[in-house]
Order: structure tokens, then sequence, then C-alpha cells
């Protein structure tokens, strides 16, 4: 049947206007309408003074049927915190008349660069972004602490050198210890080392941390990569401490060494000659090796090396002792390529003796079934010597000479593992094998644990670093 053009064009008006009317929400003035927030607070942490954070997001729901205008939306002390946001793709600080559908949403994204403020500690930022929507005040909190730093870029150490800062201390392009120079760092310290820096020693570190005020070695960055999970959390963020060839009688006592791509690595030297001496001491969060060592002499006690996206410890030749340690691998921000204990005594067709590799009153655990990788050259007269006594090894069971007092299980009663927000607290929990394991003699050069508490105060020390302290409520 032929249709008539003045009814088609009627038809056409019709549907036009219906697709307009649908179009065309009123914007309700209603007083008891209110907006809803992602967060009521913002809190951005400790941010270095100077340094621009990572970008953090706020969401602003309008969870009524209908729509709304949002008369003005400001960040109050705009000119004078620090803040900065950005609405719906529009920087500044007041921003009018932004339309929300019913039922919709719209984001704003914070950052902040807090000015200096020649303090020595951080001190305290707030702000708050504000909304007025048909006559309705609503605001969401900003808060933040400021952090003064003192800054080093491609520092070199050429004579001897104390370094003692009430401020952090950021090194860019790395700090590098010359040969026949000596560098001090005195307790409570704090390193700060921007993307991939380094401590590169060819000359001497002496680390003299105490418990109450340990030195720390850590990444730059203070802000988050999601809003649970701080960067400090991760591995990767700097270098690490490396001991060239050069360097010798190294001490590093009650340190806090983590994040970074590797902790302490040590270069093949004199075997005859003390390269390191670690005590009280946490290795933790690295993405490669914690503590690599090549063909040198080094002793750890009380220490902490755990989390390694390759080994805690590797060793490759050399003459070691480790005493009331725990060697803990339970990496899980990625891919989990090494072990708790990583032993060899030949690299390619290159043999490397191991004089001696003793542990003593230690732990070593992991997330594996077996949490030590021995790799012994054919050739029989290159020495790979170990001795272990009164630990508990994740491992292959293992009877001879060098085995004394070894329990042989995956034991994993430690106080906290949480990989979700990468949270680790070793400490033992009242199930754990290590606890009495330890022998007294091995204890003598170590009568308190890495907090601070008596060894000897029950039947025998605990294996590992922390002795367990009976809570009230156990």
């Amino acid at each position: 049947m032929k249709r008539n053009p003045l009814y088609i064009l009627l038809c056409l008006f019709v549907s036009l206007t219906f697709i307009v009317a649908c179009n065309n929400d009123d914007f309700s003035t209603n007083s008891s309408l209110k907006l809803a927030f992602s967060n009521d607070t913002l809190r951005l942490d400790t941010i270095l003074t100077g340094i621009g954070t990572s970008t953090r997001q706020l969401k602003v729901y309008n969870r009524n049927k209908e729509s709304l205008v949002i008369s003005s939306i400001t960040l109050a002390d705009g000119s004078n915190s620090g803040f900065r946001i950005n609405v719906d793709g529009m920087k500044g600080s007041n921003f009018s008349n932004i339309e929300i559908r019913g039922k919709d949403s719209l984001f704003i994204f914070i950052e902040a660069t807090i000015r200096p403020a020649n303090s020595d500690i951080p001190f305290f930022k707030k702000d708050s972004i504000v909304f007025l929507t048909n006559g309705n005040r609503q605001d969401v909190k900003l808060y933040a602490y400021g952090q003064d730093f003192l800054s080093l870029q491609n520092k070199e150490i050429t004579q001897d050198t104390l370094i003692s800062a009430q401020r952090p201390i950021v090194i860019y392009d790395s700090l590098t210890v010359k040969e026949g120079a000596r560098l001090t760092i005195a307790a409570g310290t704090r390193l700060y080392f921007h993307g991939s820096s380094s401590l590169q020693v060819h000359g001497q570190l002496t680390v003299e941390g105490t418990l109450d005020a340990p030195v720390a070695f850590r990444g730059d960055r203070t802000d988050n990569m999601f809003s649970y999970l701080p960067y400090d959390r991760l591995p990767g963020q700097w270098g690490g401490i490396r001991f060239h060839t050069t360097s010798y009688d190294n001490t590093i006592n009650f340190a806090d060494i983590h994040g970074g791509i590797y902790g302490i690595r040590c270069d093949s030297a004199a075997i005859d000659r003390k390269k390191l001496t670690l005590n009280n001491t946490i290795i933790h969060q690295v993405s490669g090796n914690g503590l690599e060592m090549t063909n040198c002499q080094a002793t750890a006690g009380n220490c902490q090396i755990s989390n390694a996206g390759n080994n805690c410890i590797k060793l490759l030749g050399g003459d070691y002792e480790f005493v009331h340690c725990t060697v803990a691998n339970y990496y899980s921000w990625n891919i989990k390529n090494g072990v708790a204990l990583a032993i060899q005594n030949e690299k390619g067709e290159t043999p490397y003796p191991l004089t001696m590799a003793a542990f003593r009153n230690c732990i070593i655990a992991g997330s594996s079934g077996d949490e030590i990788s021995g790799s012994r050259s054919k050739d029989s007269s290159i020495p790979f010597n170990y001795y272990f006594s009164y630990c508990l090894i994740n491992s292959v069971e293992e009877k001879n000479d060098k085995i004394m007092n070894v329990i042989w299980e995956k034991d994993d009663h430690f106080e906290k593992m949480d990989s979700e927000m990468q949270k680790y607290d070793f400490q033992l929990d009242s199930l754990s094998k290590a606890i009495n394991l330890g022998n007294n003699e091995d204890s003598r050069n170590y009568p308190f644990d890495l907090k601070g508490r008596s060894r000897l105060n029950d039947e025998a020390p605990d294996a590992g670093c922390y002795e367990w302290i009976k809570k009230e409520d156990e």
C-alpha cells in the first residue's frame, strides 16, 4: 500500500520529538538530593617536598534518578596546600556548573607537590574538595605529610666521610665510594635511591645503625601503586649495595635494606681477608638476589634475608658463616625463580672453591618444597664444604657428618604472610619447630635477637633471628 508523504513526515516528526525528549533530562533543584563519593577522606601519606606524587582517583556518584548540576567544585586551599585536581579532563582549582546525570558518576584526579618547609621532621598538610549542589555543601578531605630531604647527585666519596642526617638523603645517579676512602653512615640515616641508583663501594663502608635507629636503604617513591599498596613494599625500586673487588673490611650493623633490584652483592676478592661483616640487618623484597657473594670471606649474624625474585642467599665459592639468620623466600610479587639458599663451587668451566658455608641456629624456609639448591662441580678436587647445625630447613633430608641436629621440615609458622598486601613478619608463631631448637654455644656472640630480646631466658635459644616470646593470651 502506498503511503501518503504527509503521513511519513508526521511519523518522522513524532519520532524525533520522542528522541529529543528522552535525551533532554530535567536537572533537579531538590535540595534533598546529594552526591556520594568513593572516599570521604584521601590520604597521600608522606610526600618528599618538591617532588610530585602519582595520581590518585576520586569517584563522584549521583545515585539519584534525577540529573544534577554541581554548582561548584573547589579546592579550598589550592594556592597554598600543594594539592592539584583535574575534573573531567580539566585542570584547575575551581569548576562551575558540572552536570552529572542520574545514576551516573564522574572522576576527579588528585596530585600533590608539597613546598619545602625547612623541617627535619614530617609536617602535616591538609586541604579539601568542596562540592556545592542545590545549596548543599559536601567535602572530601585531603591529607598528607611533607618531608624535606637532602639531595646527592652522582656523588663520589674520595676521602673518609661521615654521613649523618635527620632528613632523608635522596641519591640520584648512584653514590660511589672510591678505593682508599671510607664512608661511615651514622645511626638513623635514611638513604632513598632514585630509579636504578645504587651504592657502589670500591673502598670501605661502615654502617653504624642501632636497634632504635637503624640505617635505611630504600627507593625514593613514597606514594602508592594502589590505594592499599605503597611502592615501598615492592621490589625493584632501586639498585642495591655492591662491594667491588677492591673493597674489604666492610661492616653493616642494624640496617634495613629493602625494595631493590638486589640487596647486597660482593664481588670476588682475596679469601683470606674479611670482605663483609653483616649483623642485625634485614634484606627484604628484592627482584634479584638478596645477598649474593662470590669467592670472598664474610660472616652474618642475627639477620633476616627474605623474599627474593631469585635467591635470598647465593654463594659462589668462598668462606662464609651464618649464625641466627632467618632465610625465608616467600616472594610473591611475580614469578619466583630461585630458592632461599643457593650454593655452588663452579660457574661454567671456572672453579670457585667453597672453603666453607656454615649455618648455625638458622632457619631456611620458603614457599617451595625444597629451598636449598646445591650445584657441585664434577671435579671432586674443587672444595665444596658446608655445615648445618641446630637449624630448621625446608629441603630434602640429608645425613652426614656435616649435618648436626637439623629438623628437615617445611614450616611456615611465621607471624604474618600476607601476599595480597605484601606484608610479611618473620617472627615465629607458637607452632614453629624453631622454638628452643638453637644451641647455646652458638648464641654466645648473639645473646639478643633482632628485636633486642634476650635469648637466654628459657631452656634454649630459638633458631633464626627472632626469639619467640609467649603472648599473654597464648
